[in-house]
């Protein structure tokens, strides 16, 4: 599975939550956004090879940061 199709997954997967879930999830999808948007992981990566990156980078919200 690439990063896209995950957070595809998660986005439909926020539907029917209680509202601090969706919040956590947003919160979430956003931080990978970030981290896409700096360069840190691409799209297109699978999630093994976008992990390994963020895991480089000091986790997600070093990377997203």
């Amino acid at each position: 599975m690439t990063v896209r199709g995950y957070l595809k997954e998660l986005k439909e997967n926020r539907k029917g939550k209680p509202a601090q879930i969706k919040d956590a999830l947003e919160i979430y999808i956003d931080l990978w956004d970030a981290a896409i948007d700096k360069g840190v992981v691409s799209p297109d990566d699978d999630l093994p090879s976008a992990l390994s990156k963020l895991d480089k980078a000091g986790g997600l919200y070093e990377a997203a940061g």
